[in-house]
């Protein structure tokens, strides 16, 4: 065989693999269409299990498409607008990304590392996109490489539950019922809340009472928001974990030991007021 034909040869099949890589999408991280996720996300290469939309229709229309599907859907709604900026609608914030899945876990990604969603956003989308990863390094220069991938695993899960949480929105959460429905507990429960908010409503997502007691205990002694603590906790973060994610000064060790405090201080709750 000539050479010239050897690189013809080599020229067809690379003209023939690149369309193939580009329908097969890069995930989360990556500037082209994503096709559907059906595998758990374990990477930041990885999109959230939701449709992806139109995998193989126009950049345009995609992005016009995620803003609306987003906006449309009233329990995914519910939960993404106190993460979108003051000011910013939900679909405009949601233009231009690729789908559903990338958009939700950008926004948990700028919320749990208090970066501003436009310049998160503008680093992700358009012709020059990077992937989620090397967003975070650009724009948080100072974390390693293992706390970018935690950042990153933390959002894509915090993601998922939020489009499995979308699909019951408006259902009653058995567990939020029968905790609220104990008056005993209740009663001492209360002076534990967020302002304004219900037993019933900060209970929902938890997956038993000790975990939730133990939140709201953990919340008080480190004077931590509740509301993060639960978002990294019904996401399947530790107590001890999400505790040091909110407050990095403690050390893990230290984040532990906090943690075993307020579950105590939880066994004692439910053992004072057990019906």
């Amino acid at each position: 065989m000539t050479r010239t034909i050897q690189v013809a040869i080599m020229s067809t099949l690379f003209a023939l693999a690149v369309p193939l890589a580009a329908q097969r999408g890069q995930g989360v991280g990556g500037g082209r269409a994503a096709g559907p996720v059906t595998a758990p996300i374990t990477s930041a290469v990885h999109t959230p299990a939701i449709p992806p939309g139109n995998p193989t229709g126009g950049g345009a229309r995609v992005s016009a498409d995620v803003g609306l599907r987003v906006s449309q859907n009233a329990g995914l709604s519910a939960q993404l607008r106190p993460l979108v900026p003051q000011g910013t609608t939900l679909a405009a914030a949601a233009a231009g990304f690729r789908n559903e899945g990338q958009f939700v876990v950008a926004l948990h990604v700028s919320h749990n590392l208090n970066i501003p969603f436009d310049q998160l956003k503008a680093k992700m989308t358009g012709p020059d996109s990077v992937s989620l990863g090397k967003a975070i390094q650009q724009l948080r220069p100072s974390l390693d490489s293992k706390s970018v991938k935690d950042n990153t695993s933390l959002a894509e899960h915090q993601a998922e539950r939020d489009i499995e949480h979308s699909k019951s929105a408006g259902k009653p959460d058995g567990f939020a019922a029968r905790i609220s429905s104990n008056a005993a507990l209740a009663s001492r429960l209360q002076p534990l809340l967020p302002q304004g908010t219900t037993l019933e409503t900060a209970a929902a997502g938890f997956k038993n009472e000790g975990q939730f007691i133990a939140a709201l205990e953990a919340s008080k002694n480190l004077n931590l928001s509740f509301t993060d603590l639960k978002d990294r906790m019904t996401a399947g973060q530790s107590l001890g974990q999400a505790i040091h994610g909110l407050k990095p000064t403690l050390s893990e060790d230290a984040s532990a030991t906090e943690a075993s405090h307020a579950e105590e201080q939880a066994k004692a709750v439910r053992t004072g007021t057990s019906e």
